[in-house]
């Protein structure tokens, strides 16, 4: 049985809808917002990062009770298969992961996480297979 809080995925990100890249992600189910690391994106990318209300609220600490830097704040495509969502993402500069998804975006974005069949299945309808591995 999967004991992990994060879940290890694959799928795409971008500014565009038309023009995204294939990450490795993780579905964090102890974890709030989504977040991206800064250095996973481009530069056309970066230059969309800003500042907005909601990184003034997130108060992230790792293990050790430091405080990871954040970069700002950007909006980007999401897409696994036919399941694609606009999302709005906190930049830090420092990550495990390229990208981690939240319960937040649980919440909005996840029918169902079957351990036992290494899967997510998506409110659109969609099944998105976990990969096994730990993060890192």
């Amino acid at each position: 049985m999967l004991r992990l809080h994060i879940y290890r995925i694959t799928a795409s990100l971008g500014l565009f809808e038309m023009s995204l890249n294939a990450l490795g992600m993780g579905v964090d189910t102890e974890a709030g917002p989504k977040l991206v690391r800064s250095a996973t994106l481009s530069a056309e990318w970066l230059r969309q990062v800003g500042t907005s209300k909601e990184d003034e609220h997130v108060r992230l600490r790792y293990a050790d009770n430091a405080t990871p830097r954040t970069s700002g704040a950007v909006t980007l495509w999401l897409r696994k298969n036919a399941w694609v969502v606009h999302a709005f993402f906190l930049a830090f500069l420092e990550l495990s992961l390229p990208v981690m998804l939240g319960f937040t975006f649980i919440d909005d974005n996840a029918h169902a996480i079957l351990p036992q069949d290494w899967s997510i299945s998506t409110t659109a309808g969609s099944v998105t297979a976990v990969l096994r591995g730990t993060p890192g």
